[in-house]
């Protein structure tokens, strides 16, 4: 048998991708796009870099608005004076405010830049309700929202009622006062001293002298029964009454001044 002759398999050819390379050109454009942004990149950094600086658009006036009848102005104007140095951009506006609300006659305050060199800061003052004893026996003064702040001038503010009651009850006794106020209003009273003591009983005096107790309660319905007798019995004898008290059930004592109880009252009388 003759041999058998194998042909060599032959190998596919290879098929390569043509590479593509950017023109020249092209490349010098890309670099030039990444020189352009760094060089924005960096003259936006230093441009807020300088705006950041103090003597950049220095503040040069501070508007203060805003209505006062306690508030000295020359007191706001030397507390706001450092934070509010400095420029229009980096000028702390939290810390102006800070300031400004630090005084003891604000109440609140509010900053806003003024293109291009002022802020403007708007004050709203405190509004005294009432004077406070503490219990050192210094005054302090109360506000509507029973909230106490310390203000120099308390003196010149005797007209305010006086409340007098234990630490971290000026909220309570701001809103007793209030509401009692508007009740006796009707009868053409108002309140001269309300007190709240440590066993949580009520005590009021009237501006003209007349002392009521409300006991622990000391709600309106106490104060009901007081204003009902007032015009029927109590109104003719007013400068002769030293106490009215209200802790009974179902009626009053009244206490005359020495010397001073009516011929048919009695020291003590009771009315249901």
């Amino acid at each position: 048998m003759g041999a058998r002759r194998i042909q060599p398999k032959m190998q596919k050819p290879v098929r390569r991708l043509p590479q593509w390379s950017a023109p020249g050109w092209l490349n010098r454009c890309l670099l030039g796009v990444l020189v352009l942004f760094g060089g924005l990149g960096s003259l936006l950094g230093y441009g807020g870099w300088q705006l950041a600086q103090p003597d950049t658009l220095p503040i040069r006036a501070v508007q203060v608005k805003g209505e006062f009848r306690y508030l000295d102005k020359a007191d706001l104007y030397a507390a706001l004076g450092e934070p509010a140095s400095g420029g229009f951009f980096n000028v702390d506006v939290r810390a102006v405010k800070l300031a400004a609300e630090s005084l003891s006659w604000v109440d609140r305050a509010s900053v806003r830049r003024v293109w291009p060199d002022s802020l403007r800061v708007r004050v709203v003052e405190q509004v005294p309700l009432a004077r406070w004893r503490q219990a050192d026996g210094s005054m302090a003064l109360v506000n509507r929202r029973g909230e106490l702040f310390a203000a120099v001038g308390t003196e010149a503010l005797a007209q305010l009622p006086l409340f007098h009651a234990p630490a971290g009850a000026a909220e309570a006794v701001a809103a007793r006062y209030q509401r009692l106020s508007v009740l006796l209003a009707t009868l053409g009273m108002s309140v001269r001293e309300l007190g709240l003591n440590q066993r949580r009983a009520w005590r009021l005096q009237l501006d003209n002298g007349v002392l009521l107790l409300l006991g622990r309660g000391g709600d309106e319905a106490v104060l009901d029964r007081f204003m009902r007798a007032w015009p029927l019995a109590l109104a003719v004898h007013a400068e002769a009454i030293e106490r009215v008290d209200l802790r009974y059930t179902n009626g009053f004592a009244v206490r005359w001044k020495a010397g001073m109880a009516p011929q048919v009252g009695g020291q003590l009388g009771k009315l249901g």
